[in-house]
C-alpha cells in the first residue's frame, strides 16, 4: 500500500471508527484499525463484533493495498503529525509514515486476520432525511437502560409500517416514543437497534445528509454521506409499550417547559436520597399550581409553579433525574402534563405536537 493524503484525512478517518475499536475483547487484533486503499479512497474499517464503522476518505492511492494497525497509537500519531503533505507506505504488515524529512514506523496486524464488515444484500430498504432521524433519535435514546443483563432495554424499538415509522426507548421506569411520517415509503421493518449504534449514527450524520437504511433478518446497515454502520440487531422482544400507555387523564396541565425544568434542577440539588440513590422531587399540584416542597439534611426548598389545569389536584412523585431528561428534548415552550393518579403512569407531551410522548412511572410516596 501506498497513499499520498493529508493530516486532516487521517484524522477524519480515524475519529469516524475509533468508537468501534474493541475496548473489552481480548483479541489484540480488535484494538485496531484496517486502513484499506483502493480505487483513490482510503477505507478506515473497525469492529468490536457488534459494531461496525467503514470511513471512506479520497486520497492520492499510488499502490493499493491493507494494514490493520494499534488504533490508538495511530490516532496519537495522526494528531502530532504536521500539517504537510504525508506519505503512507507498508511493508508487510507494518508502515512507515513519512512527512517533511521524518519517518515514523509502526508495526501492526496481519489485515487477513481482521473480521470483515460485510454489506447487507438486500433489497429491503428505506432512505429518510437525516435531520427527521436524528430528531427522533435525540428524543428517545435517553430512555434506554444501561443495565445489559436485559439486553432488549440496551436498545431502541425501530418500527417502519409503510409511511409510518416509530421510535421507542425504554428502561422500565420510562419510555419515550418518537412517531413520524415516511412519505411514499412502502418497505416494513421491525427490529431493536443497540443504543450505542444509535449514538454513533447522531455523532457522525449531518443534519442534511440523507440515510439509507438496509436490512435483513439479523443484521442492519445504515449509510450517509461517506460512513457507512453495520450492527446486529438486539434479539429478544420488545415489550407491548401501546398497552403501558394510558388512553386518559384524570388531571391535564399546561406548563411553561423552562421554569418546570429549572424548578426541578434546583429542587433535586436537595433531593439526594442517601439510600435509595434516588433523586427524588415531589409534585402537589393544586389550585392551578404545582407545588415542589422538599426537605432534607442539607437544607429545604420550596418551588411554585403556575400553571393551567385542568382536572383533579394530585401529589405524584418522580425521580428528578427523569423529568430532567425529558425536558432537555421537548422543543416547545410548554410541555402538557397528563396524571391519572399518584401511582399510575404519567405522561409528559410537547403542546400540539401528538407525534411524541415521554411515559414516567412514579415513586412511591
Amino acid at each position: 500500500m501506498k497513499v499520498l493524503c493529508k493530516k486532516e484525512d487521517l484524522i477524519l478517518g480515524i475519529n469516524t471508527v475509533q468508537r468501534a475499536v474493541s475496548s473489552k475483547n481480548t483479541l489484540p487484533i480488535l484494538q485496531g484499525v484496517r486502513l484499506r486503499a483502493e480505487n483513490q479512497n482510503l477505507w478506515f474499517e473497525a469492529t468490536d463484533l457488534e459494531i461496525g464503522i467503514r470511513c471512506q476518505v479520497p486520497v492520492n492511492v499510488q499502490e493499493e493495498g491493507q494494514v490493520v494497525l494499534p488504533a490508538r497509537l495511530f490516532s496519537e500519531i495522526a494528531r502530532k503529525l504536521p500539517d504537510t503533505e504525508i506519505r503512507i507506505e507498508s511493508t508487510d504488515n507494518n508502515i512507515n509514515i513519512f512527512y517533511d524529512s521524518s519517518d515514523f514506523a509502526v508495526n501492526g496486524y496481519d489485515p487477513e486476520e481482521y473480521p470483515e464488515i460485510s454489506d447487507i444484500t438486500s433489497n429491503e430498504s428505506i432512505e429518510l432525511p437525516a435531520l427527521l432521524f436524528k430528531s427522533m433519535i435525540r428524543k428517545t435514546i435517553f430512555a434506554c437502560s444501561v443495565e445489559e443483563t436485559r439486553p432488549v432495554f440496551t436498545g431502541v424499538l425501530l418500527q417502519v409500517n409503510k409511511e409510518n415509522i416509530t421510535l421507542v426507548g425504554t428502561d422500565t421506569h420510562r419510555l419515550a416514543l418518537s412517531n413520524e411520517v415516511l412519505q411514499g415509503n412502502q418497505k416494513e421493518f421491525n427490529g431493536i437497534i443497540p443504543a450505542k449504534t444509535l449514538h454513533e449514527i447522531y455523532r457522525l450524520m449531518e443534519d442534511d445528509d440523507s440515510i439509507l437504511i438496509s436490512f435483513n433478518n439479523s443484521r442492519i446497515i445504515f449509510k450517509f454521506s461517506q460512513v457507512q454502520i453495520v450492527t446486529r440487531l438486539i434479539e429478544g422482544q420488545f415489550p407491548s409499550y401501546k398497552q403501558v400507555i394510558p388512553a386518559t387523564c384524570n388531571t391535564k396541565l399546561l406548563i411553561y417547559t423552562r421554569k418546570l425544568m429549572d424548578a426541578v434542577e434546583r429542587a433535586s440539588l436537595l433531593s439526594k436520597d442517601n439510600y435509595l440513590k434516588t433523586n427524588t422531587v415531589r409534585f402537589n399540584i393544586e389550585n392551578s399550581h404545582i407545588n415542589i416542597n422538599h426537605f432534607s439534611e442539607m437544607g429545604k426548598v420550596f418551588e411554585q409553579l403556575e400553571v393551567e389545569q385542568n382536572g383533579e389536584d394530585v401529589a405524584i412523585s418522580f425521580n428528578a433525574k427523569y423529568i430532567i431528561d425529558l425536558l432537555k428534548v421537548v422543543d416547545t415552550e410548554n410541555v402538557v402534563m397528563e396524571v391519572s393518579g399518584p401511582s399510575s403512569p404519567c405522561i409528559f407531551r410537547p403542546e400540539s405536537n401528538d407525534k411524541y410522548l415521554c411515559l414516567v412511572l412514579p415513586l412511591r410516596n
